[in-house]
C-alpha cells in the first residue's frame, strides 16, 4: 500500500487541510508491475470518517486499516474536518460542503479513484458515523454502502449529554439551525431516502456499554423498518473506544466483501 499524506488549500473551508489516502499497490520481487495497467482500473474507495475528538490520522494509527484495505483493495481517503460534525458550522468553516463536494473532486482529480456508486462506501465512527449516515442517507446516488460504527445518531439526544462527549461548543456548530430537519437529522434524512431508488446496504454497531447505545438500538431499529434485509445491526459488549472501533472495523470489511456477492 501507498499512504499519502496530503496537504492542500481547501477554497470551501479558505484553509490549509490535511487529507491522509491510502492506494493499493501489488508487490512483485522481480519488479515486473505493469503500473500503467494497474491505474486503467478506477479503484474503489472508501470514505472515512474520523470522530469528534480525532482527526485525518486517527484510523491509521489506531486501528488495523492498512491490512484491512490491502486484503479487500481499497482505496482509503481520510479527510479532516475539525469538531464540526461534517455540517456548515454556524460559527465556522462549511465542512458539509467541503466533503460532499470539493473533496471528492479533488480526490479523484488526483487519483484514480473509481466515480461508481457501486464502487464507493462511507465509513465513520462517533461523530463520523454521524457523518458517514448524514452524507449516504441525504446523497444516496454517491454509495452503495454506509458503515457506523458508535455513530452519534440523535442529536437532540447527544445535546443531552454533550457534557459527557467534552462537546461545550456544539453551538459553535448548530447555533440557529433545525436539528430536526434533513440533513441534519437523520431520522428525518432516513424517512426522505428512497430505498427503491437508491438502495443501500447499511451496517450499524455500538458497544453495549457506550452512552450512545440506546440511540443507536432505537436508530437501528427504524433502518430495519426501512430497508429490512439491507441493514445489518452489531450489539456486542464495549464502550466508546479503540478497541471496539478497531475490532467492529475489520469485521464491517469482512461483512462489506459478503454483502458485494449478494
Amino acid at each position: 500500500m501507498a499512504f499519502i499524506n496530503l496537504h492542500y488549500f481547501s477554497n470551501t473551508l479558505n484553509k490549509m487541510t490535511e487529507v491522509n489516502v491510502i492506494v493499493p499497490e501489488k508487490r512483485e520481487s522481480d519488479g515486473s508491475v505493469d503500473y500503467a495497467a494497474l491505474h486503467k482500473t478506477p479503484l474503489k474507495t472508501v470514505w472515512l470518517l474520523h470522530g469528534l475528538s480525532g482527526d485525518a490520522t486517527d484510523w491509521y494509527r489506531m486501528t488495523g486499516l492498512e491490512r484491512y484495505a490491502t486484503e479487500y483493495g481499497y482505496a482509503i481517503v481520510m479527510p479532516d474536518v475539525n469538531r464540526s460534525f461534517y455540517n456548515n458550522m454556524t460559527f465556522g468553516p462549511n465542512y458539509w460542503d467541503f466533503i460532499t463536494d470539493e473533496l471528492v473532486k479533488r480526490m479523484r482529480l488526483l487519483f484514480p479513484l473509481s466515480e461508481n456508486r457501486n464502487d464507493n462506501v462511507v465509513i465513520g465512527n462517533s461523530m463520523g458515523g454521524y457523518g458517514a449516515l448524514k452524507w449516504g442517507l441525504n446523497q444516496p446516488e454517491k454509495f452503495s454502502h454506509i458503515i457506523s460504527l458508535s455513530g452519534v445518531v440523535d442529536l437532540a439526544d447527544f445535546y443531552q449529554k454533550r457534557d459527557i462527549f467534552a462537546m461545550p461548543d456544539f453551538d459553535l456548530v448548530f447555533h440557529d439551525q433545525d436539528l430536526t430537519a434533513p440533513p441534519l437529522s437523520l431520522v428525518a434524512s432516513l424517512a426522505n431516502y428512497d430505498a427503491k431508488k437508491w438502495p443501500l446496504k447499511i451496517y450499524t454497531t455500538c458497544g453495549k456499554q457506550d452512552p450512545l447505545y440506546k440511540q443507536n438500538v432505537d436508530f437501528s431499529n427504524l433502518l430495519t423498518k426501512k430497508i429490512t434485509t439491507n441493514h445489518t445491526w452489531i450489539a456486542e459488549d464495549g464502550i466508546h473506544d479503540w478497541d471496539f472501533w478497531d475490532k467492529q472495523l475489520e469485521a464491517a470489511f469482512i461483512w462489506l466483501e459478503h454483502s458485494k456477492k449478494r
